[in-house]
């Protein structure tokens, strides 16, 4: 796999979107396996940023987290999405 450097902060994007609205708890729970068992990451205080945030209001701040740690905007402009 490439660029495994970059899955802690899709996984946190992931993560941060599944908290507002309808929560999958499938998603939630592998997330919260792999902080615990592939990063040694405390899932709680990113729970914490995200309590009573809507999707519209956590949105800006995880494109912030993916524009710092990742190479999705790139993508998004490449394929036009």
């Amino acid at each position: 796999m490439k660029n495994t450097k970059e899955m802690q902060a899709i996984l946190t994007a992931i993560y941060c979107i599944n908290q507002t609205g309808n929560k999958d708890e499938d998603i939630r729970k592998l997330c919260e396996y792999v902080y615990q068992r592939c990063f040694n990451a405390n899932h709680r205080m990113i729970l914490l940023c995200t309590i009573g945030k809507s999707k519209e209001e956590i949105m800006p701040e995880v494109m912030q987290l993916l524009e710092q740690d990742t190479q999705y905007k790139k993508y998004l402009k490449e394929n036009n999405k």
